[in-house]
């Protein structure tokens, strides 16, 4: 078992964070590095119902797709 901040750790990006939306039944990455910012809904109701790996590359991913849109 795993809790957001080993995700957040794992990714490694200080603009990107994990929230669960309360009351709503899924998480989001939350990307936000004062010039842009974005989220990612990741529909699952338990941050364990994805293997940590998962986590970790969609975090990756969408940050490096924030940061792509940044230098555009």
């Amino acid at each position: 078992m795993f809790n957001r901040d080993t995700v957040i750790h794992l990714i490694g990006d200080p603009c990107l964070n994990l929230y669960r939306a309360m009351g709503k039944g899924y998480w989001y990455f939350k990307f936000d590095d004062g010039a842009l910012s974005g989220t990612k809904a990741v529909l699952v109701k338990s941050l364990n119902d994805l293997p940590l790996d998962t986590w970790v590359s969609e975090g990756r991913t969408f940050a490096a797709e924030m940061r792509a849109k940044h230098k555009r």
